[in-house]
């Protein structure tokens, strides 16, 4: 999409020349230093729907620029979008709340000289008070391509549920995925080929309520078996998931035959060793059930390799919760239990106990209330799992009074909740307006949603999506999807409004105004969009979407709140999050996806771990698809393709597509690829195997076989991938199963996989 032209839409701009330092006198060396320069302005800048501000920035030394931001808003929240010329360089960073604020994030530039960059704002107004540019040294940014359509990766539009479950599920050395696509797409199996193309197949024939997925070898066979947690109609219609057994490729239902029979409404499942006996037992992590005091979550004993039978656990089985993190935060080689949200920490005593340590381990004052994501990652280097904690609102909070408006496009959207009470807006229009996109999610209502326009209530329909066919009232079954209102159409306003319905009218002297009325609790969700607006008024307040996002840095026995120190990005909706070393510097870096705004896809956040204790933010990484018409989700980092280089499977949600990104960045550091397979004595599957590896130089690099990040499903990525920065040469790598066998592979050469089994062999 060519993007407008924005110095048209700039009547009145602020020029500035900025100077800069030579890069000559940076400090050259391999670490990340930086040169300031700053300007401050006399009084603050005023950024408004009318007003943009523009200024000229010469570049020189090195194209890679921390900017730093002091900015200040009266409104609950907006967003910061800064373009050079036409190009988008930074994509609506948040706000979070009223008063100043100060935001900072990386800007690659394409090139040295004079560029002119335009500062707009979306939401409400921004004060800027000052603005500074400093050069970064040192950091190389990795850049990601879209290759879905070149490895043949091409999925439908659909409802995602919480990210894929990737793994080598043929054992043919490489990573395959599961996609989990909720209601509109059974499950799907995708079969890497190993030539940079991948072969789509159906789990089922026919779509139902699919949600979470996890793959592991429960009978120790030597592939992946996939297990699929299916809902339970809202409690009314419970069900039990299904395990799917692999044999050579050829996946059947074996659930009710290894006796996992019981029902829930599922949401999280889990391979995890509960009484370290080597097999893999299962963690069902479900959604509640009305009117039902029995086990929430349920817990699976895996007897001889692939009969189960069910163990009570009490105190974690009741736990509010559908979301899960497997991982070991005290370090002793027994997996713990993360339960969100709101988010408890439950440390396991290998043998099918839990205890509940929440409040000995968290820090006081976090808000773990509304969790989305997890991913545990060792960002200093120590040898301990830290945690990263992506906030959001989920389906349901997000549909109270959320409202975006787009000045640019003239586009306002819509979503709110169809409780009892009415909603009313006031917005200008120069001419006529277009109502279009109308959803309204069933909640067993079958009356009608008619549009009543002007003082007369002039009767109209609109086609509206989140019905059933058979749901659709007979008039709305062959009703356009949009509507366009003249203003003669809809003169006047009613004084009676109180019929289920959207009302619309004209006022005079392009004012409008628009209610929406519901005399009972009639759909969960009423969404629609309004375009030909220019400007949009209401006396309620709009849903704050933003949640800060929390990083907790493990201490050993404490976790502490690190998300300032760190630089974890003010406010953002976030869905999801993973981590991997996307720039081979031997450090940790994460991927956070943001939900965006209702109808438009905004750039997720790549945060860079500089090595020195913080985390530089960039949105111009390349890993996005501004055209998609979903919402950021969920994803995991892996390398698809086995060159050394962390890719990533990222999931677009509310009827996005899933998307293969490749990191394309040759420039990076040094790598090392070990792959886990099974122990040597006892033959223990990969899962919670620990791999530590020692450079030549001293440096430790610990990781753990399991998901790089975890919200309905698990994966079992065990091709670990280390970032090795400038070293050339590994003194030894270590690999301990969760059995405690130990394997040392000795010393090893960089920029190349190696293999557990190989070395077994010989």
């Amino acid at each position: 999409m060519k993007l407008i032209n924005l110095l048209t839409l700039v009547p009145f701009v602020f020029s500035i020349q900025a100077a800069e330092v030579d890069s000559a006198t940076a400090n050259t060396n391999a670490e990340a230093s930086f040169v300031s320069q700053q300007k401050i302005f006399d009084s603050p800048v005023l950024l408004t729907n009318e007003h943009n501000y523009q200024m000229n920035y010469q570049v020189k030394g090195s194209k890679l620029k921390r900017l730093t931001l002091d900015v200040s808003i009266d409104s609950s929240y907006a967003n910061l979008s800064i373009f050079d010329g036409e190009k988008l360089i930074v994509d609506n960073i948040n706000i979070p709340t009223k008063g100043k604020h100060t935001l900072n994030l990386l800007v690659d530039f394409e090139s040295t000289g004079i560029q002119t960059l335009t500062f707009v704002r979306r939401t409400a107004d921004i004060k800027l008070h000052n603005i500074k540019f400093e050069e970064v040294i040192g950091l190389e940014i990795p850049s990601f391509a879209d290759v879905s359509k070149a490895a043949a990766f091409e999925t439908e539009n659909t409802y995602k549920y919480g990210g894929p479950s990737v793994g080598d599920i043929d054992a043919d050395g490489d990573y395959d995925f599961v996609l989990n696509n909720h209601n509109h797409i059974p499950t799907q199996l995708v079969i890497n080929n190993g030539d940079g193309t991948v072969s789509i197949e159906r789990l089922f024939t026919n779509a139902q309520d699919f949600h979470g997925s996890a793959i592991g070898d429960y009978d120790a066979d030597g592939d992946l078996d996939i297990m699929v947690a299916k809902g339970g109609g809202s409690g009314s219609n419970p069900t039990s998931y299904m395990l799917l057994n692999n044999d050579e490729g050829k996946f059947t239902d074996v659930s009710q035959e290894v006796g996992i029979t019981v029902p829930t409404r599922g949401r999280s499942p889990r391979w995890v060793d509960l009484d370290l006996d080597g097999d893999l037992d299962l963690v069902f992590i479900n959604a509640k059930r009305p009117n039902y005091d029995g086990p929430r979550h349920i817990f699976y004993k895996n007897n001889d390799k692939g009969k189960f039978t069910q163990q009570l656990i009490p105190g974690i089985e009741k736990v509010e919760a559908e979301r899960t993190l497997i991982t070991d935060f005290n370090n002793d080689g027994i997996d713990d239990i993360l339960l969100f949200a709101p988010l408890s920490l439950w440390q396991g005593n290998g043998d099918f106990t839990f205890t509940e340590v929440t409040k000995t381990w968290l820090p006081k004052g976090i808000d773990i209330s509304e969790v989305n994501a997890v991913t545990d990652v060792d960002v200093n280097n120590d040898g301990l799992f830290d945690l990263y904690l992506a906030g959001g609102k989920t389906h349901y909070k997000l549909s109270q009074k959320s409202i975006d408006f787009n000045p640019k496009n003239e586009k306002l959207d819509i979503r709110d909740d169809g409780e009892k009470g009415s909603t009313l807006i006031n917005f200008t229009a120069d001419d006529a307006i277009n109502l279009s996109a109308m959803e309204l999610t069933y909640r067993l209502y079958d009356g009608g949603f008619a549009i009543f326009l002007g003082k007369n209530k002039t009767r109209k329909i609109v086609k509206a999506k989140g019905f059933q066919p058979t749901q659709l009232p007979e008039e709305m079954k062959h009703a356009a999807t949009e509507l366009t209102i003249a203003p003669s159409q809809a003169e006047g306003w009613p004084e009676e409004r109180l019929i289920n319905g959207m009302y619309i009218g004209y006022l005079g002297d392009g004012k409008w105004q628009a209610e929406w009325v519901r005399d009972q609790n009639i759909y969960w969700t009423i969404t629609f969009s309004l375009t030909g607006v220019t400007n949009v008024d209401y006396d309620w307040t709009p849903n704050n979407r933003n949640q800060q996002d929390i990083l907790l840095v493990n201490k050993g026995d404490r976790f502490v709140d690190a998300t300032k120190e760190w630089n974890i990005p003010l406010g953002i909706n976030t869905w999801g999050v993973t981590h991997a070393d996307f720039n081979n510097d031997g450090w940790q870096d994460l991927f956070v996806y943001r939900y965006g705004y209702l109808r438009e896809r905004i750039a997720d956040l790549l945060l860079l771990n500089n090595g020195k204790g913080r985390f530089e933010i960039i949105t111009s990484h390349g890993a996005f698809d501004r055209e998609d018409t979903g919402h950021g989700d969920m994803g995991q980092a892996f390398d698809f393709d086995l060159d050394g280089q962390v890719d990533m499977l990222n999931g677009s949600e509310e009827e996005g597509t899933w998307y293969l990104y490749q990191n394309k960045e040759k420039l990076l550091g040094n790598y090392i690829l070990i792959n886990v397979g099974y122990s040597p004595k006892s033959n223990i599957d990969p899962y919670s195997a620990l791999v530590t590896v020692e450079a030549i130089s001293g440096e430790k690099y610990l990781q753990r076989v399991g998901s790089a990040g975890e919200v309905f499903s698990q994966s079992l990525l065990n091709t670990l991938h280390f970032g090795l920065g400038t070293d050339t040469k590994i003194k030894s790598a270590t690999i301990r199963w969760r059995n405690g066998e130990v394997m040392q592979l000795g010393s090893l050469k960089v920029n190349t996989l190696h293999k557990s089994a190989d070395a077994q062999d010989k």
